[in-house]
């Protein structure tokens, strides 16, 4: 975001008002008048942009951890690049097999067991009805029929428990990215929750940046920033704007998504400087070399129309390019000095040679 009007709008109209104030202006023949140049105090929406401290970091970064207890047959090793479902560690899983494998009998067992008073249940169906059986015999048999179809159902619920586990055992990647981080070994036994490996995506990166508190009502979702890495500058949409501060810096972060061909040239962990756009602010401006920086303050030497110099403290707000913003006793319109400014004295006659 620039200066708005345009630095050629601008040049454009303080050409016209310096021809109209020249016009009107009376000539000063006088030998001792200071030579100087002037510009106009122009009114503008002013739309600087606020350097900031930077870092790189990847959008997803997470550690892998073990879903079961057992002994590591296999982790990954720093640098190895893995995609999304791939393992990344596994598990020797034989006695769970061996496990599964018993559940199974166990559940045909019950199986068998439910057909078998299931049956018996129809017989006795018929024997009641002729009163061959006592009722106490018959309800008997349906309670062991109904405990011989609950003892199927928890046998298989058992399975799946099993299977679920043996799924486990091969720890998957959540997303596509390298292993950063080995924790675990091969062959040491862990519990269930233990940190094995650390992975980081290199592909989908972004820039985390600290800016003064002062500037967020003024940062704007979906602008465009630059981030500069040593002599390389690209092109970083605002993503997110996290609208809490720091208690002792002060700084809230912006959140800034980098272009898909980053990861060619900048990695996770990477310092850089970033210069962000704020939203544009109506505003006096006049041309830096203006401006005068003393001890005390600063100020401007206002030249009025008997090309007498004013000096009149101002305030500088905000900056963009050859121009900054200013608060001062000034209106749209005044001349200011540029060239020969600073060694203007309150009262001085001038004289204006040209525009600078």
């Amino acid at each position: 975001m620039n200066l708005q009007p345009s630095h050629l709008t601008i040049k454009f109209a303080a050409a016209l008002l310096l021809v109209l104030w020249a016009g009107n202006a009376p000539a000063v023949d006088n030998p001792d008048a200071m030579p100087i140049t002037v510009s106009p105090v122009l009114a503008a929406s002013v739309a600087p942009r606020v350097p900031a401290a930077g870092t790189v970091f990847s959008r997803n970064e997470t550690q892998i951890t073990a879903s079961i207890a057992g002994r590591l047959e296999w982790v990954a090793e720093p640098g190895d690049q893995i995609n999304a479902g791939e393992p990344v560690a596994r598990f020797d899983c034989e006695m769970l097999e061996l496990q599964r494998e018993r559940q199974v009998a166990q559940a045909e067992r019950a199986d068998i067991n439910f057909q078998t008073l299931a049956r018996e249940v129809e017989r006795l169906d018929s024997l009641t009805e002729a009163n061959a059986i006592s009722v106490m015999q018959y309800e008997r048999t349906q309670a062991d029929r109904d405990l011989a179809a609950s003892d199927l159902t928890i046998a298989r619920i058992t399975i799946k428990e099993t299977d679920n586990q043996l799924r486990r055992c091969n720890v998957k990647a959540p997303f596509s990215g390298v292993v950063t981080e080995q924790l675990q070994r091969a062959g040491e036994d862990v519990e269930r929750s233990t940190v094995l490996a650390a992975m980081t995506d290199t592909q989908n990166l972004e820039v985390r940046a600290a800016v003064p508190i002062r500037y967020l009502p003024r940062m704007q979702i979906g602008e465009l920033a630059e981030v500069k890495i040593s002599e390389l500058r690209l092109e970083a949409r605002i993503r997110k704007i996290v609208p809490a501060a720091n208690s002792q810096s002060q700084t809230f972060q912006v959140r800034l998504e980098l272009p898909e061909d980053a990861p060619h040239v900048v990695a996770a962990g990477q310092l850089v400087s970033v210069t962000l756009p704020l939203s544009a602010n109506a505003a006096l401006t006049v041309p830096r070399d203006s401006v005068v920086l003393r001890e005390d303050g600063a100020f401007v030497m206002r030249i009025n129309s008997e090309q007498i110099a004013e000096q009149v403290s101002v305030e500088v707000t905000e900056s963009n390019g050859d121009h900054v913003a200013v608060r001062g006793e000034l209106e749209s319109g005044d001349l200011v000095a540029v060239r020969g400014a600073e060694s203007l004295e309150d009262g001085e006659l001038v004289a204006v040679h040209a525009e600078t």
